[in-house]
């Protein structure tokens, strides 16, 4: 076990000094959870942290972190397909989202509601298992989708963080980097299933 993974705990002060290992690093238990790949992330509420500005000529704009975007751009580099999500409910323009998926250089999955059925039918299409997939959303509709994706994650300032056991929360608010942290969180689960069959694969009758 790699030393950041573990804690000795013998006095009381190292109970919270094991919550933040598990919160920055995961839990690495029994659960066993099959390798990611699609990642599908809500843009407002995640991607952006929701605010809206409008220019003087009436043009809404939004900003979003470069620490995201390479979170993002490190994700494709391991052959994990990006998606951003929005629904009609949402008051960002479709051109606006469209402008964001250019610039953030991943698809844009635009449905009516973000509900289980309609994702559901977007992992028909790509031939996918629901385990396969994660997830980050922040709002009470998501709770859906949260439940059912192999690995889901929340920005720390989520309004459905007290409503849903998310399996990782991230230390970062949204539009400030979460993405970017969720993102090094799966890879990190990657790069440990990865471990994890090295190891089966050692003869230790002759180690």
């Amino acid at each position: 076990m790699l030393p950041e993974y573990s804690v000795d705990i013998d006095v009381d002060i190292d109970w919270p000094v094991a919550e933040q290992r598990v919160l920055r690093y995961g839990y690495f238990g029994q659960e066993e959870n099959a390798p990611v790949k699609l990642f599908l992330c809500k843009v407002s509420g995640c991607l952006t942290n929701g605010r809206i500005y409008t220019s003087v000529s009436g043009e809404d704009l939004v900003s979003i972190n470069a620490r995201d975007v390479a979170g993002i751009q490190m994700l494709q580099k391991e052959d994990i397909e990006v998606i951003i999500m929005s629904s009609m409910n949402e008051p960002l323009s479709r051109g606006l989202l469209e402008k964001v998926a250019e610039r953030v250089g991943c698809g844009l999955w635009f449905g009516k509601q973000l509900i289980g059925l309609e994702v559901e039918q977007l992992i028909k299409e790509k031939k996918l298992q629901w385990d396969e997939l994660a997830f980050m959303g922040s709002e009470p509709e998501d709770r859906e989708i949260l439940s059912q994706v192999g690995l889901n994650g929340i920005p720390c300032d989520s309004p459905v963080a007290d409503l849903i056991a998310a399996k990782y929360t991230c230390q970062r608010p949204a539009g400030n980097g979460a993405v970017r942290e969720f993102a090094e969180y799966m890879l990190m689960l990657k790069k440990k299933s990865l471990l994890d069959v090295h190891q089966d694969r050692i003869d230790r009758a002759n180690f």
